[in-house]
């Protein structure tokens, strides 16, 4: 007799290792860690069976034998072999699945009625939806745009700079049976990173569902403290088989399975599964303590403290057995703001930099830099990677050292006063979103083996980048080149290149350390970087350019305009970002200078009546710090308010209009275009006024 296989109306993913939650998901998988003693899985189940989900099928990987010992009518469990990502790991049940699931990712705590989602899935027409809600920091997340109630821009965990709104993806999808086909089979694909964007491609609808409620991801140790004392209303947690001493103090703590607490001080910590904590310990606020770990008595830790699983603490010897914490990076938007007043923090750097990889480690040559560089270097030999120390240059030049030699590059240089450090991957690019994470959750540790550490002269790097340029670009025979500061390298390479210095013309300066050009005609006039580029785009017959998302508007209309076809990257990894790593006139200086230059000469005309084929523009940049909690929400209402595309945020006035970009540093940059200078200004300073009031 032949049976017909169940349907399935709903998946849970529980497949994820959880390394964030390490060490309580060493031997835990983190679905299965307790919400106020129920576990986040039998939670999610719950909510399934109490809205009208009634056949569930539950993907695991890690540790997969303890997920399948929950016994529940309805529930049928598959083990992935190998790591097919979030949607990957659905398209395998496509014969199994009814005209609609339901998708909950397996650490989500909400209290959201799904039965009224579903409705509203099912009414918007859509073959897909996401369930979204509101946060004010959503770079673990995804970022959402959304208009009409549909879904119009998708950021994977962006960084500031790319962040859409504060509107965040909970990782509760409704799908179609025909989007769960559209999944490729037997590799990886993600929700976030692979299916909505290509969704958005394809020009399938999603709806945007926004229920009222709650929701928690339990990824950090921070979120999962706070769902649990959301969930006990402010009590502490205590799992069962715990034993734990009538005069103990203890509050706002999750205490764990077959834990033993002795006459002890507890506040606002986790404690994992089966830990002795002995008479007298001072267990304070963000302590992690692992499974199977044991504090002798009279242990205090610090704040913030992480005890291994299995470890063994006492209380005399506490300060030489505890692990050391990882290094505290301090991000702005492309750049590392370096610890000036701590003496290790170059070679601690340089260990969570190595970790077997070659690296290179770039002084531009100013202040302390050299030295701040040859540090670097030794951390990351301790970390047993190779590292070649070089010395004068600029970013360009960092840049192009880590493509040449497919290393990861750290580019030391000091700005306003600051030791500012900017890490460059081996393609070349500033390192992506997803790399800083990995880099900013790494531990500085040594290598049993020690790698070595090189000299590289400057003139070798600077020998190969002058072949890189006579690849790149015609070489001019004459430059007129401004005798600041920071054009100095610009000088250098003109003579490396045997360019003769023009008596007059044009004056080529550098900014932003290096990485654009600017000239100043000889009547005075200001050609700006946006108008060199477009020039040496048109001019050049470029076919196409990649540029990052903070291009103005005006400029990518006028490149498209001249048949340009122009593409755009953000600090997330993608396929057209990758594409950027080999297209560097838009972040190379001094390689834009030359090839305006030599643009003239080779067109027999001068740089101002180039200038004047292109409509008059101007581009105006300011910054105006801003109130980090609201700075999301201030972006999803001006996208509301003024209905720009997914590649930013701004205002417009009558006669231009100002782009509105969120920085690491507490501020918003506003990028102001008009036809000129002083309305650029007053444009940018009516949208200061502006986002006061929001």
């Amino acid at each position: 007799m032949h049976y017909e296989k169940t349907k399935f109306d709903s998946v849970i993913l529980a497949g994820g290792f959880g390394k964030r939650l390490s060490p309580l998901t060493d031997s835990v998988p983190k679905p299965l860690l307790p919400i106020a003693s129920k576990s986040a899985f039998e939670r999610n189940l719950d909510a399934l069976r109490k809205f009208g989900f009634s056949s569930t099928a539950v993907t695991t990987m890690y540790l997969p034998e303890r997920i399948e010992a929950v016994k529940r009518e309805g529930v049928e469990f598959f083990r992935e072999k190998d790591p097919l990502g979030s949607a990957g790991a659905i398209r395998n049940l496509l014969d199994r699945i009814n005209d609609f699931i339901i998708v909950i990712s397996g650490d989500a705590i909400f209290d959201f009625d799904l039965s009224k989602a579903r409705d509203e899935f099912l009414k918007s027409g859509c073959d897909a939806a996401m369930l979204l809600c509101r946060s004010c920091d959503s770079g673990e997340y995804g970022s959402v745009c959304v208009h009409g109630g549909r879904i119009v821009g998708f950021c994977e965990k962006p960084s500031v700079r790319d962040t859409m709104s504060d509107l965040i993806n909970t990782g509760i999808y409704f799908l179609k049976r025909t989007v769960v086909g559209m999944i490729p089979e037997k590799v990886q694909y993600d929700f976030g990173r692979d299916l909505f964007p290509a969704l958005q491609k394809r020009g399938v609808p999603i709806a945007a569902i926004e229920p009222s409620g709650h929701w928690f991801d339990i990824g950090s140790f921070g979120e999962y403290h706070r769902c649990n004392m959301w969930a006990s209303r402010g009590e502490s947690c205590f799992g069962a088989h715990t034993s734990v001493h009538p005069n103990a103090d203890i509050k706002y703590s999750v205490i764990m399975d077959g834990c033993t607490v002795g006459n002890s001080f507890l506040r606002g910590c986790i404690v994992g599964e089966n830990v002795t904590i002995g008479n007298d310990c001072v267990i304070p606020s963000g302590c992690v303590i692992g499974p199977n770990a044991e504090l002798r008595d009279g242990c205090a830790l610090a704040p913030g403290s992480i005890v291994k699983s299995g470890d063994t603490v006492i209380g005399k010897a506490f300060v030489e057995s505890f692990p050391k914490p990882s290094q505290c990076l301090d991000f702005d938007d492309d750049s590392i703001i370096a610890n000036d007043s701590d003496d290790g923090y170059f070679v601690r750097l340089g260990r969570i930099l190595g970790g077997g990889l070659n690296i290179l480690s770039f002084a531009n040559g100013r202040g302390a830099s050299l030295p701040q560089a040859c540090e670097l270097a030794c951390g990351a030999a301790e970390a047993g990677s190779s590292c070649t120390v070089l010395s004068g240059g600029n970013a360009p030049l960092a840049a192009f050292a880590a493509a040449e030699h497919r290393s990861r590059t750290a580019y030391i240089y000091p700005e306003n006063g600051q030791t500012r450090i900017k890490l460059f991957s081996s393609g070349g690019m500033p390192c992506s979103r997803e790399e800083l994470r990995r880099i900013s959750s790494a531990l500085p540790e040594r290598s049993k083996k020690a790698g070595s550490v090189f000299l590289m002269p400057h003139g070798a790097l600077i020998k190969r980048y002058i072949a890189y340029l006579k690849d790149q670009t015609d070489i001019p025979k004459c430059i007129r080149i401004s005798q600041s500061k920071d054009s100095g390298f610009l000088r250098e390479i003109s003579e490396e290149l045997g360019v003769k210095t023009a008596a007059d013309g044009p004056e080529f300066y550098l900014t932003d350390g290096g990485e654009r050009a600017c000239a100043i005609l000889e009547n005075g006039a200001r050609i700006g970087y946006w108008q060199l580029l477009a020039i040496a785009c048109i001019a050049g017959e470029r076919s196409g350019i990649i540029l990052p998302n903070e291009t103005p508007c005006t400029v990518e209309r006028i490149l498209r305009r001249n048949g340009v076809d122009v593409a755009f990257y953000g600090d997330s990894e993608s396929d057209v970002r990758r594409l950027a790593e080999g297209d560097t006139l838009h972040r190379d200086g001094t390689l834009l200078a030359l090839t305006v230059s030599a643009l003239t000469e080779r067109l027999a005309t001068s740089l101002e009546q180039l200038a004047d084929t292109l409509p008059p523009f101007s581009i105006v940049t300011r910054s105006v710090y801003a109130e980090r909690s609201k700075m999301n929400s201030t972006l999803s209402r001006l996208r509301e308010e003024c209905g720009f595309g997914a590649r930013c945020a701004g205002l417009e006035f009558g006669e231009g209009r100002a782009n509105i970009y969120a920085s690491a540093s507490g501020r918003f940059r506003i990028i102001a275009e008009a036809t000129d200078t002083e309305t650029a200004e007053e444009i940018a300073l009516h949208a200061i006024d502006e986002l006061g009031k929001k």
